[in-house]
Order: structure tokens, then C-alpha cells, then sequence
């Protein structure tokens, strides 16, 4: 997702479903809660390193091939990062929190990233943006 400069936004949200069952159809409608937060949250904020999170939902028709987040592509040229957060499988009791929660080890996994690259010593702007949405 970009901004109107064309260049990727600070932090933007994005999902893979690996099925159209009522599991996922429940997991996206959640992801896109949590998209529209990120979307007015980030007005303003500046960082090195732009952010892209992935969640992967687990399905019949792309099941996850891991757990936790990692590291998938970076831009250097518009030093822009994805980062994959797979959906854990099973039962919660509430999807906003296992987001959110994915999302901060995200930002981890982006601010290692950005520490080992020498791009940032640490992504202050994007964490305080998220630790800034609703609970």
C-alpha cells in the first residue's frame, strides 16, 4: 500500500487466506479491523524503514508452512520490508489481541532487520503507532 507520494507507507496491513471457510472469512474481517487502525494511526509518522505485515491464515488451500514471523522482502530502494505473521490454528477468544500481538513480534522481527542492515538502531515511530491501537 502506498501513500499519495506513491512511495510504501509507514505501516500498512495486508492478508493471505488459505481458505473461504467461515475461519477465515472471520480472520479477514478482524485483519481488516486492525488494517483500518494502522490506516489512521499512521498520519504523520515518519520512520527509516517502512513495514509491510502479512498475515498468512492458515487453510486447506495454502496452509502455512510456518509459525511466528519472518523476514520476506525488502525494497532497498524505497527501504520498504515485508514481514509474514502466521495466524496460529485453532480456537481464541479474541482475534483483535492475537493480531496486535502478531503485529508487535513483527515490528521486533522489522527492528532486528533494520539493526543488522544498518538502516535504524530501532523503529520507535512505528512501535509507539502500534502500541497506540485499541487493545
Amino acid at each position: 500500500m502506498t501513500n499519495s507520494g506513491g512511495a510504501p507507507a509507514v505501516l500498512s496491513v495486508g492478508a493471505i487466506l488459505g481458505d473461504s471457510d467461515a475461519e477465515n472469512r472471520a480472520w479477514k474481517l478482524a485483519i481488516r479491523s486492525v488494517m483500518n487502525e494502522v490506516i489512521e494511526a499512521r498520519e504523520g509518522v515518519v520512520s527509516p524503514l517502512r513495514v509491510n505485515v502479512v498475515y498468512h491464515v492458515d487453510g486447506k488451500l495454502a496452509p502455512n508452512e510456518f509459525e511466528g514471523v519472518r523476514t520476506g522482502r525488502f525494497s532497498k530502494k524505497d527501504s520498504h520490508l515485508m514481514v509474514q505473521a502466521a495466524v496460529p490454528p485453532g480456537e481464541v477468544s479474541d482475534r483483535h489481541e492475537v493480531l496486535l500481538n502478531l503485529l508487535r513480534e513483527a515490528i521486533d522481527e522489522a527492528e532486528s532487520f533494520a539493526r543488522r542492515k544498518g538502516i535504524a538502531e530501532n523503529l520507535a515511530s512505528i512501535r509507539a503507532l502500534v502500541d497506540s491501537l485499541e487493545p
